[in-house]
């Protein structure tokens, strides 16, 4: 950027120079009025007379206290508290027609200077002190300067905070009277009425602005944007159209129109939320360009404004639909899952039913014949579920089976299968067990169902339940699948209950010994 540009974009506005010229006439107009008519007051005078009325006040009360010989040795500390307090007294004494000082501050003889034919100045100011007799004495208080020492001190002087107030206020109101006169102007004139009337048959909203965001031309479109856009543009800021200014999504801090002077390539698609006198929303994408002279400098801005409102409602619409379909997507495979549940299983356990527990077993069955891991089975039953059907009826039955299953599924591990194969009966898979770890899985729950079970029913007190296990092992006393598997353990099921019930059984003890 040239020189000249640099200077011209930092140099005042001519309504800013124009407003400095006339408070500048209103300041001088000011000084010519007070030296005539004395407007301004005299800061010297009042000063003198305030301090005078405080001395003639003093020396009444040492007046009154030289009366009374007990006070007199009070004079002097009051003295010293007045010098100490006080931003303006440097020093107080009072002394004889004789010359001679009867009380006085420290270093009074330095800091006093005695004022010429004994009258008061602005700095030491005497009261006469007489008596009956005629004068006896005086009392001479010295005051500190009050002019300013610093230029701090000159700024804070009232006169001139009056004429800085004075001017700052008289450049706000000139500012703005011939902001607001100079916008009757008619800046159209710098673009022919054709060229205007072209761009009223847009349907995009469109603004040409000059360098410092004035507005020199609007179109129609652009005056449809919003109620606000809908009175006269011309002239006025940019910066001005709050509607605008909220509307924008850009998340820099200067507006697109100012950043697009500096740069080569245009700004486009910038979000602008609108609302209209309703409530309505509506939505616009913003463009900016520079509009460039010959020689390449930036002299104006083309900005447009794209409504987009119908396309945003669209596409609400459309993203609305997808959330439909996503949740009706989660409530069909929710429904799917419930679905595989009841499928699979036992809705009083939640143990898998025999179908599902069989499509299971097939590939455990597999990969314990082709790897040769051991694959055991367990078969239990609940001891006399009868009599509790019988003797509490059918709903503590059903507890019954709910807290055996319970006391299962606690002691079963990811790989383990565990069905609900009957009424009270259950069959459990343990692949990676051979049959003496699997015959102590089964002494464990046998114990936790004895210990556990009966005093988880609340409704029944002291309510006894035990459950009999028989244990069987792939490939042993000639099991080769599945049902021969089942068999196996379900024959040992009965000899636990022979036995006595509440035990662990196994056929394949005695094979497994004689291979030992």
């Amino acid at each position: 950027m040239k020189l000249k540009d640099k200077l011209r974009r930092w140099s005042l506005s001519p309504t800013a120079r124009i407003s400095m010229g006339l408070v500048s006439l209103l300041v001088g107009l000011l000084m010519v009025l007070d030296l005539v008519f004395k407007l301004l007051p005299d800061q010297r005078t009042m000063t003198q007379t305030v301090r005078e009325q405080v001395a003639v006040h003093l020396a009444l009360q040492v007046k009154r206290m030289l009366r009374e010989p007990q006070s007199l040795p009070l004079i002097q500390p009051m003295f010293t508290d007045l010098v100490e307090h006080s931003a303006d007294v440097q020093t107080v004494a009072i002394r004889r027609e004789d010359g001679t000082l009867v009380v006085a501050t420290p270093q009074h003889e330095q800091h006093w200077q005695p004022p010429s034919m004994g009258l008061s100045t602005i700095t030491s100011v005497v009261v006469p002190l007489n008596t009956n007799n005629g004068r006896w004495g005086q009392l001479e208080v010295g005051f500190d300067s009050p002019w300013p020492k610093t230029v701090t001190g000159w700024l804070m002087q009232p006169t001139v905070q009056l004429v800085a107030i004075l001017s700052t206020v008289s450049f706000i109101a000139f500012y703005l009277y011939l902001r607001r006169v100079l916008q009757h102007l008619d800046p159209s004139k710098a673009i022919p009425e054709r060229v205007r009337v072209a761009f009223d048959t847009l349907t995009e909203g469109l603004l040409v602005l000059d360098l410092d965001g004035q507005i020199l031309l609007a179109n129609s479109a652009f005056r449809s944007f919003h109620p606000q856009a809908s009175a006269v543009l011309l002239g006025r800021s940019i910066d001005q159209m709050e509607w605008l200014i909220q509307g924008l999504r850009d998340e820099s801090d200067i507006p697109p129109w100012k950043r697009v002077l500096n740069m080569s390539e245009p700004i486009l698609g910038v979000h602008v939320d609108l609302t209209d006198t309703i409530g309505e929303p509506r939505r616009a994408l913003l463009n900016c360009a520079a509009i460039r002279d010959a020689t390449g400098n930036a002299r104006g801005c083309l900005v447009t404004l794209d409504d987009i409102t119908a396309l945003d409602r669209a596409n609400a619409k459309l993203r609305a639909a997808l959330a439909e379909l996503e949740t009706s997507r989660d409530q069909i495979q929710k429904q799917n899952e419930e679905l595989t549940m009841l499928a699979n299983c036992d809705p009083m356990t939640g143990c898998f039913n025999r179908r599902a527990f069989f499509a299971r077993a097939e590939g455990l069955m597999a990969h314990a014949q082709s790897s040769g891991e051991p694959l055991t089975c367990l078969m239990t039953d609940i001891d006399k579920f009868k009599n509790f059907n019988d003797t509490y009826g059918h709903a503590v039955g059903d507890l019954v089976i709910q807290q055996v299953s319970r006391l299962l599924k606690r002691a079963m591990r990811t790989q383990d299968v565990l069905c609900r194969f009957g009424g009270e009966e259950f069959c459990v898979l343990l692949p990676g067990f051979n049959l003496e770890q699997a015959a102590d899985v089964a002494e464990a729950i046998r114990y936790a169902i004895e210990m556990e079970a009966g005093s988880s029913i609340d409704t029944v007190p002291n309510l006894r339940i035990t459950s009999s296990f028989g244990v069987s092992q792939l490939g042993l006393g000639d099991t080769q699948n599945l049902l021969q598997l089942i068999e196996r353990a379900d024959q040992g099921l009965y000899a636990a209950k022979e036995a006595g019930r509440n035990q662990v059984q196994s056929l394949d003890w005695k094979v497994l010994h004689s291979m030992a």
